[in-house]
């Protein structure tokens, strides 16, 4: 008896015929006959009643069959389980995150591969609304996103890795780099540039106020745009402070910050990690992050 034994003799009774069950199995006619002769001469049992018309399982066949059914749900159950046992094993993890943080993840993901050689991160770019969907959808494990105390909300576990606060960037030639802080009474005629952030909008508004000569040319969530914007172009833009210093060490030689003066009592931007409420927290999410945290905080101006 074998396993395909039992899935022709299925078949042969679910259609009544040897015919159909051939044609589904894409064999002869008489493979199927054979194959089911064997089966009934191995158990000492005729099966089925072969008529003109078709088959029809005997007394003793009806019993065979509900084991034979039995035997192959069984089987499929097991391969179910077995399928699901093999993809707890591989390490895998969807990380939707903000432009700025990019390099910080790809680091993480080569380190974590040192302890884990099948690990495999899907990464998704998006603007701090887009992460925040990702996650609130479960699209993604966790998101990575840089945001103020005011933006959390219930459905989303927030954990910050990283405070600081919110710059004003400009070229090293802008006349603007030897203020020691930044407030709109100081703000003519400037361009802006901005990341797609409704934390930072708010912020560029408040600096724009002064001046009606002051003006918003780009907002964007790519962050090389702002920065040639900034570097060739003579804009200015704001980011948190943390998000500078990950930059590459190409563009921050090009770049000078100034703090802004703080506006409000939400002006610290926080750097962290979102999951969601519902779902139990994966392992491999909680390594990430741990490993990224140690990542950022090198790199941030509180570690210097």
């Amino acid at each position: 008896m074998n396993i395909s034994q039992l899935q022709y003799l299925i078949s042969a009774a679910q259609w009544g015929s040897f015919t159909k069950a051939a044609s589904v199995h894409h064999l002869t006619v008489p493979t199927i006959s054979q194959s089911i002769k064997q089966l009934e001469e191995e158990i000492d049992t005729t099966i089925f009643h072969r008529t003109k018309k078709g088959v029809v399982p005997t007394a003793e066949g009806e019993l065979v069959l509900q084991h034979a059914a039995a035997i192959l749900n069984n089987l499929d159950h097991m391969h179910h389980e077995l399928l699901s046992l093999k993809e707890e094993h591989i390490e895998s993890i969807t990380i939707s995150t903000i432009p700025g943080l990019v390099p910080q993840v790809v680091q993480a993901t080569l380190e974590l591969m040192h302890t884990y050689p099948a690990l495999k991160v899907q990464m998704i770019e998006g603007d701090t609304q887009t992460v925040i969907k990702h996650v609130q959808d479960g699209y993604a494990n966790m998101g990575l996103l840089s945001y103020s105390r005011s933006q959390q909300n219930t459905s989303l576990e927030w954990v910050p890795i990283v405070e600081g606060s919110a710059v004003l960037i400009m070229n090293t030639q802008s006349p603007l780099r030897f203020y020691k802080t930044i407030s709109p009474q100081v703000l003519k005629n400037e361009v802006f540039v901005l990341y797609k952030d409704e934390h930072i909008e708010q912020i560029a508004h408040h600096l724009m106020s002064a001046s009606d000569g002051n003006r918003i040319s780009l907002i964007t969530n790519n962050t090389d745009a702002l920065c040639q914007m900034v570097v060739k172009g003579n804009a200015v833009t704001i980011a948190p402070d943390f998000i500078v210093t990950a930059l590459s060490s190409i563009y921050q030689e090009q770049l000078v910050t100034v703090p802004i003066h703080q506006f409000s009592s939400d002006g610290t931007a926080i750097l962290g990690r979102i999951t969601r409420t519902d779902e139990t927290i994966p392992k491999m999410v909680k390594e990430f992050t741990t490993k990224l945290t140690d990542l950022v905080k090198h790199i941030s101006p509180q570690s210097e």
